[in-house]
């Protein structure tokens, strides 16, 4: 059933009463055909620019140039662009100039596949000039027009159509897939951001495996995959750093050099080197080696690794377990874990590079024993 919520509903009405058309279009309507929930409603209209600016008291020409108005109803943005056709691709990812017109359907021609080709208001119902209906029923993601086309234009689409048959589970239609293939060597016009957005969700999709075509015919050698990954262990795990990981680990691919090339946060950076700590560590069976794992990661780290190497058939059940007591009852591993300081030391004597190494020893005798960490069987171990 497709429906429209309220804001949306008042901007499209709104110019409807002006005497232009409008419309929500592309991937909201594409998901509620598909039975989920949108994640935005974005809208199309005959007006111009200036014209949607003048009907809204709050608006913000976010992509003016190309059509594009950001109108704000009750503190939330909704994007409003006019019907256009775009020019010519030089740089194979936006047009180099747009030609607003008075045509829907010349709009909806120049999206990039069927499935996000559809308009829908409460008045005209919905707008399906390219089948895209009966693409989403037969589960297939299908270029609009000539797949060739599509792909040099924009070579981010080469990304997102394999993003989206992973997110859906939608199968590629022969044509637009051959036409994806043929255009991978665009890629390299896209920017390092969005391949990484890119694949990331392509990775945390129902269907990673999407990718192999891309990969199997070297499509990301850009990246030092080298092999193929393993497709089926990655659905499997949780995080999205490790997804990831997974992908770029299994195919073979140098983590830093990879990551520093997509220009990847701080956060999925971090994630990959505390794995790669982990996993050249011996496989933990008591508290000691965990805590050792956790001084030199973190918590959420150690999980991820226990979580991976589950995956991959080693049982960590009873290192989960015991990984869940030191976390619960608090059990110290960090030097900061120790119930005596640097300052205490410089008390009894020690300074300079002796006051690091000697809390250094203690942290490794209270991670033995942690009856140890009191100030009185600390400060007994610093006179012994």
């Amino acid at each position: 059933m497709l429906f429209l919520p309220p804001d949306t509903e008042y901007i499209i009405e709104t110019l409807q009463k002006n005497g232009y058309e409008a419309y929500a279009v592309g991937g909201c309507v594409r998901d509620m055909l598909n039975g989920d929930t949108p994640h935005d409603f974005d809208i199309t209209t005959s007006a111009e620019p200036e014209t949607v600016i003048s009907l809204f008291e709050k608006t913000v020409p976010t992509g003016i140039k190309h059509g594009t108005v950001t109108v704000i109803i009750n503190g939330v943005p909704n994007e409003v662009t006019t019907y256009r056709a775009d020019g010519e691709y030089r740089d194979h990812r936006r047009p180099d100039s747009v030609v607003f017109v008075k045509s829907l359907r010349e709009d909806l021609a120049r999206r990039d596949f069927t499935v996000n080709a559809m308009a829908y208001n409460k008045k005209d119902g919905l707008i399906d000039c390219f089948c895209g209906k009966e693409d989403i029923k037969n589960r297939l993601l299908r270029a609009v027009g000539e797949p060739e086309r599509r792909f040099c234009e924009d070579a981010l689409r080469i990304l997102r159509l394999f993003r989206f048959s992973s997110v859906l589970g939608f199968d590629i239609e022969e044509n637009t897939l051959k036409a994806a293939l043929e255009c991978a060597g665009t890629l390299k016009s896209v920017s390092a951001e969005r391949i990484f957005a890119e694949l990331l969700k392509t990775v945390c999709g129902k269907n990673p495996a999407a990718l192999k075509p891309l990969t199997d015919m070297g499509g990301l050698s850009f990246l030092g995959i080298k092999s193929i990954p393993d497709y089926d262990k990655i659905p499997l795990l949780k995080s999205p750093e490790i997804k990831l990981f997974t992908f770029l680990y299994s195919g073979g691919a140098d983590l830093a050099e990879a990551l520093e090339l997509l220009r990847a946060p701080n956060k999925t950076k971090k994630a990959a080197k505390d794995m790669l700590t982990l996993l050249n560590m011996p496989k933990p069976g008591t508290k000691p080696e965990i805590k050792e794992m956790l001084y030199l990661t973190s918590p959420s780290a150690v999980e991820s690794y226990f979580s991976y190497k589950q995956t991959y058939g080693k049982d960590c059940k009873a290192a989960a377990v015991l990984l869940y007591e030191i976390i619960k009852n608090k059990e110290p591993y960090k030097i900061r874990d120790l119930k005596i300081t640097g300052t205490d030391l410089i008390k009894h004597g020690i300074t300079g590079e002796d006051i690091g190494k000697t809390l250094e020893k203690l942290r490794k005798a209270v991670i033995l024993d942690s009856s140890l960490n009191t100030r009185k069987r600390l400060e007994e171990a610093i006179c012994s």
